[in-house]
């Protein structure tokens, strides 16, 4: 129900003459958030509300865009696209920035990015539409708990009819065996099933990637484990670091002791020639 609200709040109170849900104006982010808290019980001061609020409003946003490209596209031409506005489209001001918009070069290599980003895309969740955390929640509530990070990727990407998705499970296999690896005879995990499926799924803009919107990256990017082995990489380096020194002062010590030699040497070629020099000297006058 919360999740209809917000999609109702943005398809007929959303601001649409802007490109982008990050150009909406902070005043008008406010207005359509306080639609949503008018009507439900949410404490906006709690860092993952305002997260999953910001997030579902950007996300609906972005897919209403879609759905009135899709009717834009319908048209050959842009004139005949503007004589047919989009129902859910409430002005034709609006209507005309969006066609206009439609058919710019800046547009159009921005769709062509994003097409050419989603071919990349190696795995694909049998989720369906509903989303991830939903289907999260259904699946506690049949197995009567929540479920692991890893567990849960399972579930997402591996269809009871058809099996699982191939770069998935590649990519499960990889989880499951750094679990195993990560796990001390006493049971004991150096690595969260979290930290698993960040290091092995990656991270971007603060989640992990093919997780949906519930699980967060570890606070940092390392594991206990991870830390302890750099720490300890690091005091080897201080070792070597300090032998080289070490090394590199003996072998100044005995640069300075043969510069020494080589003008005490020097200084007993310049007074072998004086002694010559006299010699030849009091030879030639005797």
């Amino acid at each position: 129900m919360f999740a209809n609200e917000i999609g109702f709040t943005i398809r007929n109170h959303a601001p649409l003459n802007v490109k982008k849900w990050k150009e909406v104006k902070p005043e008008d982010r406010t207005s359509l958030i306080k639609r949503i808290t008018t009507k439900y019980d949410i404490d906006m001061s709690l860092p993952w509300v305002k997260r999953y609020v910001n997030k579902s409003f950007g996300t609906v946003f972005a897919n209403f865009r879609y759905k009135l490209k899709k009717h834009f596209e319908q048209f050959s031409t842009k004139e005949e696209a503007l004589e047919n506005k989009h129902k859910d489209v409430k002005t034709e001001e609006e209507w005309a920035f969006l066609c206009t918009y439609f058919s710019s070069e800046d547009f159009q290599i921005v769709s062509e990015k994003n097409y050419i980003n989603r071919s990349h895309l190696k795995y694909h969740h049998k989720a369906g539409s509903k989303s991830f955390m939903s289907h999260q929640e259904q699946i506690a509530a049949q197995s009567g708990e929540m479920l692991g990070a890893i567990e849960r990727f399972e579930m997402e990407y591996k269809s009871i009819k058809k099996g699982w998705d191939l770069g998935a499970k590649e990519l499960w296999d990889q989880m499951v065996k750094m679990r195993t690896e990560t796990t001390l005879p006493d049971g004991t995990q150096t690595m969260n099933d979290d930290e698993i499926c960040a290091k092995v799924l990656g991270v971007k803009s603060g989640y992990i990637k093919g997780c949906g919107f519930g699980p967060r990256p570890p606070p940092s990017s390392t594991s206990r484990s991870s830390l302890d082995e750099m720490s300890e990489k690091n005091k080897e380096l201080e070792d070597k670091l300090e032998e080289t020194q070490d090394t590199i002062k003996a072998q100044q010590e005995k640069i300075d002791a043969q510069n020494v030699l080589i003008q005490e040497l020097q200084e007993q070629g310049k007074k072998f020639e004086q002694f010559m020099a006299t010699f030849m000297n009091q030879q030639a006058s005797s």
